[in-house]
């Protein structure tokens, strides 16, 4: 055999009983954030399954509402007492650290930022009032700036005002204020600071307004809503003028779509999350009577200006105060808390093409894992709040 030949035949042979490298990339870890009655935890979630990473105990406390800063500041409510925290973490997004705390309004349920994070607003359930702090100190410590009461004639059937949530406006000037205890929503003025109420949208008596999110379609925008005591999903079209917003209202449906809650007397649907895409819409119904209690899609309609129900799945557990979508761009995951019930956290898969969750839960922690100790006895003490940090 030519010698050659036979060099290039032995590095072939050598070549071929090499074993090929592989690419080992290290797994994607995605940081939560879980608030619940008398704690706060920070958990890390690797697409398979949960892992608690941090604990902060308070107990008599309910941080049911967090808004992050970036991802080491994060502010948490009370809603049991009137004190508003700021908290840090560690390099590793796992050790909590309280960094201050201030007194405010009582029973604040909510919190958001303005656009250039210098302002937070609170909205005050409990004192029928809404905050507004000023948030831009370099250490991040909030200074109350003005409380602001709400308006008007509360429903009779509530006796009291209870702003829900504050939520800023697409255009970055307005806050919409959903008053619970008024069957109304509400615009905050922004403008120079002035913070003043200058519209409202009036809702039948015992619609109980609670959450809603903004969609905006080509140059017009929307505001969905869910309403906790009528158990009703609304969609709005806005018209702005010089001084606050006018709301037509376009449609009103259940938010259970075609099959009704087991009990509709005690059913108190929760939290309203809009997609990126600004076409899908989640809604919580919670405390329906039914076996485990849900998260229900509607698709918004942007030829026909509806939403639309396209699915109805299970939590996994009972009374979904809160969910959130995932934070990558695609938003391929939900998250959800259930404060009873088997799952006490839950994470779905979520198409980006269709919108649609998947009704299997790829992870989730059971309920008992999740309550504190104090709480042990008591029913309904699971995570109120979950979102990725």
């Amino acid at each position: 055999m030519n010698k050659l030949v036979a060099t290039f035949l032995t590095l072939t042979a050598m070549a071929s009983a090499t074993p090929t490298k592989r690419s080992c990339k290290a797994p994607t870890t995605t940081k939560l954030v879980i608030g619940a009655p008398f704690q706060i935890l920070t958990a890390n979630f690797d697409g398979k399954k949960f892992s608690i990473t941090g604990n902060h105990t308070e107990v008599g406390a309910a941080p049911s509402w967090i808004l992050n800063r970036d991802p080491n500041t994060f502010y948490a409510v009370n809603e049991n007492s009137n004190d508003l925290s700021l908290f840090t973490l560690d390099t590793s997004l796992s050790k909590i650290n309280l960094a201050s705390s201030v007194n405010g309004s009582s029973g604040v349920v909510f919190l958001e930022f303005n656009s250039d994070k210098t302002r937070m607003i609170g909205a005050a359930y409990g004192n029928a009032t809404v905050d507004v702090w000023d948030v831009s100190a370099a250490d991040h410590t909030p200074k109350l700036l003005k409380t602001v009461p709400v308006p008007g004639t509360p429903s009779p059937a509530q006796g009291a005002h209870h702003p829900h949530q504050a939520l800023l406006d697409p255009t970055g000037r307005f806050f919409v204020i959903n008053n619970l205890g008024g069957d109304t929503v509400l615009v905050l003025d922004s403008k120079d600071d002035k913070f003043e109420f200058t519209g409202n949208a009036t809702l039948p008596t015992g619609t109980g307004p609670r959450h809603g999110g903004f969609i905006t379609n080509g140059d017009k925008h929307y505001y969905t809503l869910v309403s906790e005591l009528s158990n009703k999903l609304f969609l709005f079209e806005l018209k702005y003028t010089a001084d606050t917003i006018v709301f037509n209202q376009l449609q009103v449906q259940s938010t259970y779509g075609g099959a009704p809650p087991a009990n509709a007397s005690s059913a108190a649907a929760g939290e309203l999350q809009v997609a990126a895409n600004q076409r899908d819409v989640y809604v919580s119904n919670r405390i329906s009577g039914n076996e485990t209690d849900s998260i229900a899609h509607f698709v918004f309609n942007k030829n026909g200006t509806s939403l639309d129900w396209a699915e109805t799945i299970s939590t996994g557990g009972l009374r979904p105060r809160m969910f959130s979508l995932s934070t990558d761009r695609q938003q391929t995951m939900a998250f959800v808390a259930n404060q009873g019930g088997a799952a006490g956290l839950a994470a779905f898969k979520r198409s980006p093409d269709s919108g649609k969750l998947d009704p299997t839960p790829v992870a989730t922690m059971p309920y008992s894992t999740l309550v504190a100790p104090a709480l042990a006895a008591t029913d309904f003490m699971g995570p109120q709040f979950v979102q990725q940090i």
